[in-house]
């Protein structure tokens, strides 16, 4: 770490930027990526099911579904803290609602109230989801026990 002097005559402490050559493909972000393309197709999939019941949910399984496929090829290409936390903060936020859904019932839409059954696709999403969220968890724990070779970017 150095610091660098602003024209203002701050000084502000700086982490040295993650070399071209740093392993960006480390097991954590190859799992964290594929596990989120995995839940981003499944939303995709089933995208035509749920326009048939409202246009609302086919919105949401297409929007969380693209959020999932971005984030991974971000994730990949650049690993920062703040996208790497952003990612698992709306995986976990879409494991929320699925136990909401399934418990309580669907917060909006025609069926509203309604508790949704369980399928085996469901499951497998939200494991998809879950796995995305413990690699994150994990390079960030790892990049905190050895930051001057963590390949995660502070910026």
């Amino acid at each position: 770490m150095s610091a660098t002097t602003h024209p203002t005559g701050t000084t502000a402490a700086t982490v040295p930027a993650v070399p071209a050559t740093a392993p960006r493909g480390t097991t954590l972000f190859a799992l964290a990526a594929v596990s989120s393309v995995l839940a981003g197709l499944i939303h995709y999939a089933v995208v035509p099911e749920h326009r048939t019941e409202w246009v609302g949910y086919a919105v949401f399984f297409t929007l969380l579904g693209a959020f999932q496929l971005i984030w991974s090829a971000a994730v990949w290409a650049d690993p920062r803290r703040w996208l790497l936390m952003l990612g698992a903060a709306v995986n976990a936020a879409a494991i929320g609602l699925w136990v909401l859904s399934r418990t309580a019932g669907i917060p909006l839409g025609p069926r509203a109230g309604e508790p949704e059954a369980v399928g085996s696709i469901d499951v497998f999403c939200v494991l998809a989801e879950a796995v995305a969220i413990i690699a994150v968890v994990a390079a960030l724990w790892a990049a905190t026990r050895r930051p001057a070779s963590s390949p995660v970017s502070t910026s």
